[in-house]
């Protein structure tokens, strides 16, 4: 049986994959573990002080864009559309653990230095082109919706109220009126659910067989990719599906392009064509050791690529088109540009990496 399962596995990923993959370290100028964000051709880069404040460097100039106590956290994102950019505030980092406490949510120009708070909550996230803005309130689990052009162009979508501090929605905007999230009920299974804003009516997409799975979202271009993946303890394996689209979208066409017994730790990442995930290349379930890989899987033909070759990846980050894979004390870009310690900028106008 573990013969044919390595088997599988071999046929599963491209034998190029089995190569010595040696991956760049990331490189800049500035401390890694001062940069919350950098953008794709260099030119934007938001860190963060000791002091607590938030600083945009650009043309060899730094702008303080926030003052703010010191032990504050900022996490910035962005989305393909490079219009914009969300900033969650969070206070007392490394003090306060309270899963469900609020914090500032701001949205500015992307590569700029003015910021407006939109809200209270958690985990914001850009949609359609930059024009909506999505965040979490895990204290009165609802997920906020908000029309950036028009402030009184605001929804709330209210979630089950389970008792589990953990779980936090995954939300993806099909259109201005549909909206796809991720919810589980008060007896572990997980669920994705569809939101019509105008009807404000709620309709289930997907249920999961068993409890004790989480579902992932993302989108890129005319498809969304949903992963079903384990918990530790859970043992259920691991799928992902896709729902693609030329005119608009079915929501009950979800297919499946991946399916296995192993439990992937996930962190679903869509991009052109292709999804990225961590994968599971072994496991040792009475040991409980695993040896994890980021990889990308082609959405058409759903060959994959095995990225890595670290055995211990726990995480991977889309920072503004890289693909980055943090490891102990370094960073390692699985695409994208790997930076640059010189002081000589990327021409105006180049084109950003996807």
């Amino acid at each position: 049986m573990e013969f044919i399962k390595f088997y599988l596995l071999l046929l599963l990923v491209t034998p190029s994959a089995w190569a010595r993959i040696d991956l760049p370290k990331f490189a800049t100028k500035l401390s890694l573990d001062n940069i919350r964000f950098i953008t794709a051709d260099g030119r934007f880069t938001y860190t963060q002080k000791r002091s607590g404040a938030l600083t945009l460097a650009s043309s060899f100039r730094g702008t303080d864009i926030f003052e703010r106590p010191p032990g504050t956290n900022f996490y910035v994102t962005s989305s393909p559309a490079r219009k914009k950019l969300a900033i969650e505030i969070e206070p007392n980092w490394h003090q306060d653990l309270d899963l469900t406490k609020l914090h500032e949510i701001m949205v500015g120009t992307y590569g700029g230095s003015n910021f407006l708070k939109v809200g209270m909550g958690r985990y914001p996230r850009l949609h359609l082109d930059d024009d909506y803005l999505t965040w979490i309130d895990p204290k009165e689990k609802v997920i906020h919706v908000q029309f950036l052009k028009s402030t009184d162009n605001h929804h709330q979508i209210k979630l089950s109220k389970k008792h589990n501090p953990f779980f936090f929605s995954e939300v993806v905007m099909i259109n201005p009126e549909t909206i796809l999230y991720t919810d589980v009920n008060d007896k572990g299974y997980a669920a994705l659910l569809s939101w019509n804003l105008l009807e404000k009516r709620m309709t289930v997409v997907k249920k999961a067989d068993v409890a004790g799975t989480h579902f992932e979202l993302c989108r890129r271009g005319n498809y969304v990719a949903l992963g079903e993946f384990s918990y530790d303890d859970a043992n259920k394996g691991s799928s992902i599906s896709i729902l693609a689209w030329k005119d608009s979208p079915n929501l009950a066409g979800f297919s499946s392009i991946y399916k296995t017994s192993d439990n992937d730790l996930g962190q679903l990442i869509c991009d052109e064509n292709k999804v990225w995930f961590v994968k599971t290349m072994s496991e040792d379930r009475k040991l409980n050791i695993r040896q994890t890989e980021a990889v990308v899987m082609d959405i058409r033909s759903g060959q994959i690529l095995v990225k890595s070759e670290l055995e211990r990846v726990t995480n991977i980050i889309n920072m503004d088109g890289r693909i980055l894979i943090p490891f102990r004390e370094d960073i390692f870009v699985a695409q994208g540009d790997p930076g640059s310690t010189k002081d000589a900028l990327k021409p105006a106008g180049r084109k950003a990496a996807e």
